[in-house]
């Protein structure tokens, strides 16, 4: 198995992807969603920041971290009902615009705020993990990113841990 195929198995698990994916691309054509769809929708898009995040933390997106971005997110959004392919180019520039506009902490905890249950920060923080191995090095500021992360989405650090060997093994295992 491929690295591709790889993250497509950890962006295809957790916080009912297929309906989050409906609603984010339902959200994107400007249609209607109900308070549920709108909840889904946020989600998911605080998923990809947390994973952009992680991947701006040292200042830049590397190649390698766009190529990671671009697969988690196809994955992610590879649903049945999508109409057309995923604009990374607009979503990179709007998540860069946030950055830019409120700095690491502030989004950090924006990303926190939306990822309402269990489920959901953890999946977020196991693709975000991904991003930070996506060259199987985990630089300092990384290391201190995937701290600081886990914290803001309260997870412990017994399960972070867990979720950090879950994604190794499963990238490079």
């Amino acid at each position: 198995m491929g690295p591709k195929e790889r993250l497509a198995r950890l962006a295809k698990g957790g916080l009912s992807v297929d309906a989050a994916a409906r609603a984010y691309d339902r959200r994107a054509q400007g249609a209607p969603l109900a308070d549920e769809e709108h909840a889904q929708a946020d989600e998911l898009d605080a998923t990809i920041e947390a994973m952009f995040l992680m991947a701006a933390v040292d200042g830049a997106v590397a190649g390698q971290e766009v190529d990671q971005l671009a697969a988690t997110m196809q994955a992610m959004l590879d649903t049945r009902d999508r109409k057309g392919p995923i604009d990374l180019d607009a979503t990179l520039v709007d998540l860069s615009r946030r950055l830019e506009r409120d700095g690491w902490t502030a989004r950090l905890d924006d990303v926190a705020r939306r990822l309402r249950t269990e489920e959901s920060r953890s999946f977020a923080f196991r693709l975000a993990a991904a991003v930070a191995f996506v060259d199987d090095h985990v630089a300092h500021a990384e290391a201190a990113a995937i701290d600081a992360l886990a914290a803001a989405l309260s997870l412990s650090g017994d399960i972070s841990q867990q979720i950090l060997h879950d994604v190794r093994d499963m990238l490079f295992g």
